[in-house]
């Protein structure tokens, strides 16, 4: 039995050493690297593999989710030297030592960054530690221009503003990117037709290390065309419109769909010589073409003159004048006078008749009346003035021609 435990504990050696020295260890393929760092103390036997990772992957990860791939492709394998057990095996050290990885950065780095494990001492007055390096490389995708252009696929028809203001901006897109333009655009009215999008070309393209272009073409297609027109009728029963009514008729015009259209909102009246017509309004007052014409109606109506009778105005009557007795020495000459002048009877007032351009009289018996009583009564006063006047006239006349009759006789 003594000579068995110092084989034992010989071939405990040996395997342990065969452990650190051949154990293969295992790395994540896409991370991990073929560089083997190993290092042994009286306490452990340590191994951990290089690491190479991407920038993406500071993106794409947590710090904490970052770190535990790291040391996951490290591959660890830490044993415990003075562990085996009976059969040769060693107890490896799966939790209990501390990773540093505060040398570790988000940037490119060819020489790596050195990150530390330490494992805590068995039998050494201090811990254990081993150092491998994670190098960064720049895997970020490239990004490349996208621009887009319009063009128009009607022959001698150029876009108008409303297509182009609708092109996407240009665009920075990262390779490897599947491409593909929008194409919900709205179609544009131009003129009597209407610009829809046909298409892109090419429809979609994914981005492989180059800049790349995309065309949009529109296509314009006429609209049909419809009439509008507009018609007069008659609001009076028995009386048909005037040619000068008719001839107030707008003129037609023609639109496609969508198309909106007011009517005139007035118009003059037409005189003639019995009353007026006058426009009293459209059946619709706007109207918008949904494939097919339209027509507006206008009505007119008319208006009769209203007869305003004048009272007819009777001037005073004047008192007829005497002749003064001659003197009885004197011979009376004959005076043959001349005969009174009675004014002329004023007319009755008439009826203006409107024509093309006045409006219709009026009848306001209360406010004319009136004024017309005053005008007459002035006339009538100043007309009797004037005829006394002329009488008075007549006698001092007719008095000096007999004075210059009665000396003549006495001469």
């Amino acid at each position: 039995m003594k000579q068995t435990k110092p084989i034992i504990r010989f071939v405990a050696l040996l395997a342990m050493l065969l452990a650190c020295f051949v154990l293969p260890a295992s790395a994540l393929a896409a991370v991990g690297t073929s560089n083997d760092n190993h290092t042994d103390t009286d306490d452990y036997c340590l191994r951990a593999h290089d690491v190479t990772i991407g920038l993406s992957e500071f993106s794409s990860k947590s710090r904490s989710e970052l770190e535990s791939g790291i040391v996951s492709a490290a591959s660890f394998a830490f044993l415990i030297r003075s562990s085996a057990d009976p059969t040769g095996e060693f107890v490896p050290v799966t939790s209990g030592y501390s990773v540093d990885f505060s040398n570790l950065s988000a940037a490119a780095s060819s020489s790596g960054y050195v990150i530390t494990v330490t494992l805590p001492a068995i039998t050494l007055p201090s811990d254990s530690i081993i150092q491998f390096r994670v190098f960064v490389v720049d895997d970020l995708p490239r990004s490349y221009a996208v621009h887009y252009a319009f063009s128009s696929g009607t022959p001698e028809r150029v876009l108008p503003a409303g297509v182009t203001a609708q092109l996407p901006a240009d665009e920075s897109i990262p390779s490897g990117t599947l491409v593909t333009p929008a194409g919900a655009f709205s179609p544009v009215r131009d003129g009597a037709g209407d610009w829809a999008f046909s298409g892109w070309s090419p429809d979609s393209v994914t981005i492989a290390d180059a800049d790349m272009s995309f065309t949009g073409t529109w296509v314009w297609t006429a609209l049909p065309v419809y009439t509008v027109s507009y018609e007069f009728v008659s609001g009076t029963s028995g009386r048909a419109l005037p040619r000068g009514v008719l001839d107030k008729l707008p003129m037609s015009a023609t639109g496609v769909d969508g198309d909106v259209f007011t009517a005139p909102d007035s118009f003059r009246g037409f005189h003639m010589n019995e009353g007026v017509w006058r426009f009293h309004g459209w059946n619709l007052s706007s109207q918008t073409i949904s494939g097919g014409n339209l027509v507006f109606t206008g009505e007119w109506r008319w208006h009769e003159n209203k007869v305003v009778v004048t009272p007819t105005l009777s001037p005073t009557p004047t008192a007829t004048p005497t002749a003064t007795p001659a003197a009885t020495s004197a011979i009376p000459a004959t005076v043959t006078p001349q005969p009174e002048e009675t004014p002329d009877q004023p007319p009755a007032a008439l009826e203006q008749i409107p024509n093309d351009s006045q409006p219709p009289a009026t009848n306001n018996t209360t406010e004319g009346g009136a004024a017309k009583m005053a005008v007459a009564t002035a006339l009538s006063a100043l007309v009797a003035t004037q005829a006394f006047a002329i009488v008075s006239d007549f006698k001092v006349l007719k008095w000096y021609n007999a004075k210059k009759a009665a000396r003549r006789a006495g001469a």
